[in-house]
C-alpha cells in the first residue's frame, strides 16, 4: 500500500508539472517578457547616453547576432537578423527560465519540435526566394553527373536530401530538448541526495554556474545551426553574384 501511495502521489506531481498547457503558457510568457524588455532597450537608446541596462544589453546581443549572420552566411546575412535574433533570445531565455525551478519550455519536445519545424520551413522559403522554384528542385538533385546512365544516382540524392531535411528538424529538437530536461534533472537529483532530517542539502547550488554555461552554449548551438542551414540554401547565388560583379571590374 505504501509503495502504491507513493506511485500515485510521483504520478500526480509528474501530471502537475508536465501540464499539457504549461509549456505554452511559459512560451508566451517569455515572448511577452522578450517584447517588453525590447520596447524598453529601444526607448533606452533614444537617450544620448543609453543608461537602461535592456538598451546595454540588447545593443551587446544584437551585435554578437550580427557578427554571427555575417560571418556564418555571408555579406547578406544582415536580412535574417530578426529571425536569428529572436531564436537566440527565445531559446536563452527559455533555458535560463529552468533555473528558477520553473518550467523551461525548451525541456519540452513539442516545443523545440516546433521551433524546429519554423526554422526549416523557413530556410526552404528562403531556398525557393533565393534560387528560384527549378533551382531549388534542382538542388536536391546535386550537381549535374553528365550521363543519362547516371540520372538513377540523381533520383537516389533526390530522396536523400529530402529525408536529410526532414532529419534537421528531428536533430535541432532533439539536441535542444534532449541536453535542458537532462541538464534541469541531473540539478533535481543532486540537489536530493544529502538530506538532514526532512530537508535536502542544496549541493546543486555548486552546480549553478556550470547550468548557466550549458543554457547559455545551447543557444548558441541552435542559433549557430540555424544560420548555417540559411548559408546552404542562400550564399551560393550571392557568391556567384559576387564574381560576376569582380570579373565584370576587372
Amino acid at each position: 500500500m505504501e509503495r502504491l501511495s507513493l506511485l500515485v502521489a510521483e504520478t500526480e506531481s509528474a501530471g502537475e508539472h508536465g501540464a499539457w498547457w504549461a509549456p505554452i503558457v511559459f512560451s508566451v510568457l517569455i515572448c511577452l517578457f522578450i517584447v517588453i524588455t525590447g520596447r524598453i532597450a529601444i526607448l533606452g537608446l533614444k537617450a544620448k547616453v543609453p543608461r537602461s541596462i535592456f538598451s546595454r544589453l540588447y545593443e551587446h546581443l544584437f551585435l554578437f547576432i550580427e557578427n554571427m549572420c555575417i560571418g556564418v552566411i555571408g555579406p547578406h546575412g544582415r536580412k535574417y537578423i530578426p529571425l536569428v535574433f529572436t531564436v537566440y533570445l527565445f531559446v536563452l531565455c527559455s533555458n535560463l527560465l529552468g533555473l528558477t525551478g520553473l518550467m523551461a519550455p525548451t525541456s519540452q519536445l513539442g516545443v523545440t519540435f516546433g521551433m524546429a519545424v519554423i526554422v526549416v520551413m523557413y530556410v526552404q522559403g528562403q531556398g525557393i526566394k533565393t534560387h528560384g522554384l527549378g533551382g531549388y528542385v534542382k538542388h536536391f538533385f546535386g550537381p549535374p553527373l553528365g550521363s543519362i546512365w547516371l540520372v538513377p544516382i540523381s533520383f537516389l540524392l533526390f530522396f536523400i536530401e529530402l529525408i536529410s531535411e526532414a532529419a534537421k528538424m528531428l536533430s535541432l529538437s532533439l539536441r535542444l530538448q534532449g541536453n535542458m530536461s537532462g541538464e534541469h534533472r541531473v540539478g533535481e537529483v543532486i540537489g536530493g541526495l544529502v538530506k538532514i532530517g526532512n530537508f535536502s542539502v542544496p549541493l546543486h547550488g555548486f552546480l549553478f554556474p556550470l547550468s548557466v554555461f550549458v543554457c547559455i552554449v545551447q543557444a548558441l548551438v541552435f542559433t549557430m545551426l540555424t544560420c548555417v542551414y540559411i548559408s546552404l540554401f542562400t550564399s551560393h547565388d550571392h557568391e556567384e553574384q559576387g564574381s560576376h560583379t569582380a570579373a565584370h571590374a576587372h
